[in-house]
């Protein structure tokens, strides 16, 4: 779309959108897929032959961003599962609820759990984007943004496609600076989950320490 521009009095036209070529859909650089309807899949007591697998959850997913696998279920499935519904290392997983948080598997132990239809799994092919590159678009604030403006139902209980996640624009970069990106959102992300893994074992040792003083505390005052 040209706009026009009075600069030094001349009227100019202007293109306020980038060049196509700056730009490519996620659908081009990876595969994108909702997780597994579990319903479908749960094996019933009739059933003879059943698998059985582990299985993320919405709880497993924090909203910093860390994945707890503590929190995983177990899953018996009625036959067995396909295995682009198990986690990979490198797989983005978004969450398709409020708040919409985008993780990604980064160790071997991370790998082989189902994915439900709670998210939405992008896989990237590395030779053509870094994920780590695409995981940091997808966190960003402008990035939410949009998926608030593209969601049905309410601001706190509404859904996203996972279509949207196909058509969704991503800025064309060097693949060097991609993976310059992805290196320090790792640095990042790796910080901030020990920092909190800190807070908790200090909240953990304070209660503890708080504890102790009020049980010598009420046992003396029985004496």
């Amino acid at each position: 779309m040209l706009t026009n521009v009075k600069k030094d009095g001349i009227i100019m036209l202007q293109n306020d959108q980038c060049k196509k070529g700056d730009y490519m859909t996620l659908n081009d650089i990876a595969n994108i897929r909702t997780g597994l309807v579990t319903i479908r899949k749960k094996a019933r007591e009739s059933d003879e032959l059943t698998c059985v697998y582990k299985l993320i959850n919405l709880k497993c997913i924090s909203s910093y961003g860390n994945l707890d696998l503590e929190n995983a279920e177990e899953f018996i499935s009625k036959e067995k599962l396909k295995p682009e519904y198990f986690t990979q290392k490198k797989d983005i997983l978004v969450r398709l609820s409020a708040p919409y948080t985008a993780i990604q598997i980064t160790r071997e132990e991370e790998c082989g759990y189902i994915v439900p239809s709670h998210f939405v799994i992008i896989r990237v092919d590395e030779r053509k984007a870094s994920s780590e590159y695409i995981l940091w678009l997808l966190q960003r604030e402008s990035t939410i943004k949009k998926i608030l403006m593209n969601t049905s139902g309410s601001t706190a209980f509404g859904t996203i496609s996972a279509s949207f996640f196909s058509e969704l624009k991503i800025r064309k970069l060097p693949l060097d600076k991609q993976r310059t990106i992805g290196g320090l959102l790792t640095l990042s992300n790796r910080e901030q989950q020990l920092i909190q893994q800190l807070a908790e074992e200090k909240k953990k040792l304070y209660k503890a320490s708080i504890q102790k003083i009020y049980d010598l505390e009420k046992r003396s005052s029985k004496k």
